[in-house]
């Protein structure tokens, strides 16, 4: 099991982190914390639901069907897309 890590700053100053296992080209785990504000917080374990099981090609599809959904204060959710993407590709690269 490899554990990859991407962390980030956002445009609003907040930070984010995304943990990912990638097992055969799709997100067996995935962990997003950090120090931003997500409304409704419940939220981001729901995000981080319907990311596993997914490949590289879905990651920005399945965020942007959170955008009526949820609010990020500081941050949007392209920022989030661009860290786990980017958590992603590290795990796939090694």
């Amino acid at each position: 099991m490899v554990i990859c890590s991407s962390v980030r700053r956002l445009s609003g100053g907040k930070t984010v982190k995304v943990d990912v296992e990638v097992i055969d080209g799709n997100i067996k785990d995935i962990v997003i914390s950090g120090d931003f504000f997500l409304y409704p917080e419940e939220y981001i374990h729901v995000i981080e639901s319907k990311l596993k099981g997914r490949g590289m090609s879905d990651i920005v599809k399945v965020l942007k069907e959170f955008k009526d959904s949820v609010e990020i204060v500081g941050a949007s959710l392209d920022e989030f897309a661009e860290a786990v993407l980017e958590a992603y590709k590290v795990c796939v690269s090694r």
